[in-house]
C-alpha cells in the first residue's frame, strides 16, 4: 500500500511537470493540451480565482494537479493489486 502511494505521488508530480514542460514547447504544445489538458482545466475551475495570480496561484494549481493525478494513479495501482489477490485466492481455492 505504501509503495503504491509513493508511486502515485511520484507519478502525479511527473505528470504535472511533464504537462508544464511540454506546454512550453512549440512542437508538443498541442499534444500536452490534448493528453493532459482536461485535468488542468478541472483544476483551473476549482482554484480560487482571487488567488489565481502570482506564485501562490501556481503553487495551488501544482498541488491540486499532483493530488488529482496521484489519486487516479493510486486507484489504478490498488485495483491491479486487488485483481492479483483475487486471482491468487481463486487459484489456491481449487
Amino acid at each position: 500500500m505504501r509503495r503504491n502511494l509513493s508511486f502515485a505521488l511520484l507519478g502525479g508530480m511527473s505528470a504535472t511537470l511533464l504537462y508544464w514542460a511540454l506546454s512550453c514547447t512549440v512542437s508538443l504544445h498541442g499534444f500536452a493540451i490534448k493528453a493532459l489538458g482536461p485535468a488542468i482545466s478541472f483544476v483551473e475551475r476549482c482554484v480560487d480565482p482571487s488567488n489565481s495570480s502570482g506564485l501562490f496561484g501556481y503553487l495551488e494549481e501544482l498541488a491540486m494537479n499532483v493530488a488529482l493525478y496521484s489519486f487516479w494513479i493510486f486507484a489504478i495501482l490498488t485495483a491491479i493489486d486487488l485483481f492479483r489477490q483475487l486471482i491468487t485466492k481463486l487459484s489456491h481455492s481449487r
